[in-house]
């Protein structure tokens, strides 16, 4: 009977535990991904999902060397960064609304990066605002002009 007891403690509270965890990832697209135009690098960005308490930041990174890391050398061009939130108080401190078009220049080679001949991603995580928070991280990989099988 103890046993029967421990065993639907410990289902609620399980069930309790992934009910409040970390809402699900933000749903990001980009296109195109397979082909990118070396001579007009410029992706569109599609978001659903986006957080209501803060934004995101999308930035061109090169890979990470190990599955589950963070990227270290990302594109220091302010071009191929993006800040998009839905909040009205950070539009007007300079994010993008995740309406219309949302785009993003790229560029093929930068400081510490080759996007060319190596793999590079869009790198998604939380803004300022939630920057602990690693629930919406997520490695969006693009290549150009389909060189590169991933």
């Amino acid at each position: 009977m103890k046993l029967k007891r421990f065993v639907a403690i410990m289902a609620v509270v399980l069930l309790a535990i992934s009910t409040t965890g970390a809402s699900a990832a933000t749903k990001v697209t980009i296109t195109p991904q397979n082909k990118v135009s070396k001579k007009n690098p410029v992706i569109t960005v599609k978001l659903s999902g986006l957080p209501t308490t803060h934004g995101l930041y999308l930035s061109q990174c090169m890979a990470p060397k190990l599955k589950g890391e963070a990227p270290a050398a990302c594109n220091p061009a302010k071009a191929s960064k993006l800040w998009v939130s839905a909040l009205a108080a950070d539009q007007q401190m300079g994010a993008t609304a995740p309406t219309g078009k949302v785009t993003m220049k790229l560029d093929k080679y930068f400081k510490n990066g080759d996007c060319v001949h190596t793999k590079c991603v869009i790198y998604v995580t939380n803004d300022h605002n939630a920057s602990s928070d690693r629930s919406e991280d997520q490695l969006i990989p693009f290549k150009f002009g389909g060189l590169l099988p991933f």
